[in-house]
């Protein structure tokens, strides 16, 4: 397993992420199935050989170490513990996807499977960043990130906001890939991988919790 590694939020609980000792977790098994499966289905074009390919454990796409270009993440690519979400179609008209939460980093698969109406997607990545990041649930809900501008305004648009909200974090933990908690409007409640400072998740917080205050105004709150 890997070794946890202590960040202190200063006067609150210590929040932990995690560096990886072990790449020997199930994932690597679970994805390789997966690419095989795949590449069957893309020689045959046999619609067996599709629901065989669907219904394999996979990494989300759009997630972290989803496939790209015809790469599959493998043992060593990443350095500590990284977050990310597996899905597979389950053959229920209801209930037609189920995700689970993984690791990237150590390949460790969460036991907890979360069809899609019920937590879905966000409820495998909550899984995974307790795994990879354990005390996220703990941290302030910060303002929401900046995105849609061009480059250099996204830059700018980004350094404001490091500056405001930065402070309210562990020190480091933006570095070590730690997810923020941000508020959204009703119809953006997905937990976005990717989208923190840093590459962590961006984690929807429940419509009723507050908004913290931000940077050198929180001496005056």
């Amino acid at each position: 397993m890997p070794a946890p590694v202590a960040i202190q939020l200063q006067g609150q609980l210590a929040l932990t992420t995690r560096t990886v000792t072990l790449a020997s977790g199930p994932l690597w098994a679970m994805i390789a199935r997966a690419g095989e499966l795949r590449y069957r289905w893309e020689q045959t074009r046999d619609e067996d050989d599709r629901l065989a390919m669907r219904a394999a454990w996979d990494i989300h796409i759009t997630c972290t170490g989803a496939e790209l270009f015809g790469q599959r993440p493998k043992p060593g690519d990443w350095e500590r513990c990284t977050p990310t979400v597996l899905c597979h179609e389950t053959g229920d008209d209801d209930n037609h996807l189920a995700y689970r939460g993984a690791c990237v980093g150590c390949g460790w698969v969460s036991p907890a499977v979360h069809l899609l109406w019920h937590e879905g997607e966000n409820g495998a990545a909550e899984d995974a960043n307790d795994h990879a990041h354990a005390g996220w649930r703990a941290l302030p809900v910060v303002g929401p990130l900046p995105h849609g501008d061009g480059a250099a305004a996204h830059e700018r648009a980004l350094a404001s906001w490091r500056s405001r909200w930065e402070p309210l974090l562990p020190e480091g933990w933006l570095e070590g890939g730690g997810p923020v908690r941000t508020r959204r409007g009703p119809n953006g409640s997905r937990h976005v991988p990717g989208r923190a400072p840093g590459g962590g998740y961006d984690m929807a917080a429940r419509g009723d919790e507050p908004e913290a205050v931000g940077g050198q105004l929180a001496l005056f709150a």
